[in-house]
């Protein structure tokens, strides 16, 4: 009985997975839906589906509709999860070559490691050509999804919007096991993962060997690391010793004091010395500091 039904569950799972999903939207080359647009091995038996109407550029057709019809052609495998229509969308012939380098500049450098297969872009609302001078702009942080909005800005001040895809896999850091606050950031806790960019609500940390990171918050395994949960490395912690440097005319002098503060790179904290004089010092270093 067990056997059976581990047989019967296999084959439910076998006949799911052979199953193709259609895409809520496709784009077409022509006033008309080839078998081709929607089943690309179908080049050797491709034959016209619909047509759209004059002076139109998006064709809707009901789900039900659209599967009754692939299967009188022979691909019965094909099932919807979402929508009552399929949409099918003229792709405006413009070249998008200055579009798509800006929307890779902008992610570049963003990420200091990325790898972009391929980026797709399509205007909100069909055009034949695009104008001969415009500006592209992005919506606030675009760089945290593979998927985006964008615009145009034209000479008269018009904004077309576009939307867009870029499929590409970005390096970022996850916790190797739970990190507690306050804790420096470095290989043994983290580990170094390339992952398909989907969306993130934070820009993941980018490197953690050049930049020096502490955990902001209880980072539990697993999770990427994000600006989010992070802050500069306190290269001083309150109630260390710290080396300071004094420059005095011709004369250099070194001593140590205690820390009142804890103190990042940069940062202005206060030290008590052997006689107990307290001085405002800058942080240059690990438990090295300067007096201003």
């Amino acid at each position: 009985m067990y056997i059976k039904t581990i047989i019967l569950l296999l084959l439910i799972f076998s006949s799911l997975y052979s199953q193709n999903i259609l895409k809520n939207e496709y784009y077409i080359k022509n006033d008309f839906v080839m078998l081709s647009d929607i089943v690309q091995s179908a080049k050797t038996d491709d034959k016209k589906l619909f047509s759209l109407e004059a002076d139109r550029h998006i064709l809707r057709i009901r789900t039900k509709e659209l599967v009754k019809v692939l299967k009188e052609n022979g691909y019965s495998n094909y099932i919807s999860k979402h929508r009552e229509y399929i949409q099918f969308t003229k792709r405006s012939p413009i070249n998008r070559k200055k579009i798509i380098r800006k929307i890779k500049e902008l992610y570049k450098r963003k990420y200091r490691f990325i790898t972009i297969k391929s980026i797709s872009v399509e205007p909100n609302v069909y055009m034949e050509k695009l104008p001969s001078f415009y500006t592209v702009h992005f919506e606030e942080k675009p760089y945290l999804s593979s998927i985006g909005v964008l615009y145009i800005k034209t000479q008269e001040r018009r904004e077309i919007f576009f939307h867009y895809f870029i499929n590409a896999k970005v390096t970022i850091y996850q916790a190797k096991r739970d990190i507690r606050r306050g804790t420096h950031l470095e290989n043994r806790n983290c580990q170094k993962k390339s992952i398909i960019l989907d969306r993130f609500w934070s820009m993941p940390v980018q490197d953690i060997n050049k930049h020096q990171y502490q955990s902001k918050y209880n980072i539990r395994t697993g999770h990427t690391i994000t600006m989010r949960n992070v802050t500069g490395l306190n290269l001083v912690k309150r109630g260390s010793q710290v080396n300071i440097f004094m420059d005095e005319g011709n004369m250099q002098i070194f001593f140590s004091a205690k820390a009142l503060q804890n103190g990042k790179l940069g940062d202005t904290i206060t030290v008590r010395s052997r006689e107990g004089r307290k001085i405002k010092v800058i942080v240059t270093g690990e438990n090295r500091t300067e007096v201003k």
